[in-house]
């Protein structure tokens, strides 16, 4: 009797065991691969990648590289959909990261395997389908402009952030600054004739005032 009471106690103290969750990250899988990092560069490029990437995961097996230095992983015991994931190369000693990646980064050889549209990795793509007259793949140019990153010295001592802006600005765009750059026709006014009126230049800056130049 003393045996199995001490048989239940036991069992009661150790409690049920831990049910697998394959849908979570534990902590401790995590910081070991963020000490990985730390260790092996610093604490500062282990702090940006864990920006970048929210979650390290410490599973998975390399599958391959691409030409922008982004590294696809496979983990199949993963729940399904979160198998594949790529992780993009860390920038050390910046601050402002959030132009320093984007999702356009995937080279298009291994966007299909990537979003499981096939099993080919992208290196056997580009070995089986790639073409001398190929062009090099090019990031998404929107997340480069400089409304994106922070005023000109602010966090670098080449003003980088502070280049002038490299796309169209539209007349009334509040970051015009041209003399007559804010100024445009206003709607055009159908007329059943079929007679062509010109149309009166307006103001974008105020709506309500109409401007009549020679």
């Amino acid at each position: 009797m003393a045996g199995l009471l001490g048989e239940v106690l036991a069992a009661v103290k150790k409690g049920p065991p831990k049910i697998w969750d394959p849908t979570t990250h534990t902590m401790r899988g995590w910081m070991k691969r963020f000490n990985e990092m730390w260790k092996s560069h610093s604490f500062g490029m282990a702090y940006n990648k864990l920006r970048m990437e929210n979650v390290m995961r410490a599973d998975g097996t390399l599958v391959g590289t691409d030409t922008n230095g982004n590294k696809y992983f496979e983990n199949k015991n993963a729940p399904t959909g979160h198998t594949r994931w790529v992780e993009y190369p860390t920038v050390p000693g910046v601050w402002a990261l959030e132009d320093k990646y984007d999702a356009s980064m995937v080279s298009p050889d291994w966007h299909g395997w990537l979003h499981y549209m096939h099993d080919i990795p992208g290196n056997q793509v580009l070995a089986k389908f790639g073409q001398p007259f190929k062009q090099p793949h090019r990031v998404n140019q929107t997340m480069l402009r400089p409304q994106y990153t922070t005023p000109a010295g602010l966090t670098s001592k080449d003003h980088e952030e502070g280049q002038p802006a490299g796309f169209h600005m539209p007349p009334g765009q509040s970051g015009n600054t041209k003399p007559r750059g804010r100024l445009g026709a206003k709607y055009q006014v159908w007329d059943p004739s079929g007679v062509k009126v010109e149309s009166e230049l307006r103001n974008y800056a105020d709506n309500s005032k109409t401007l009549h130049l020679p």
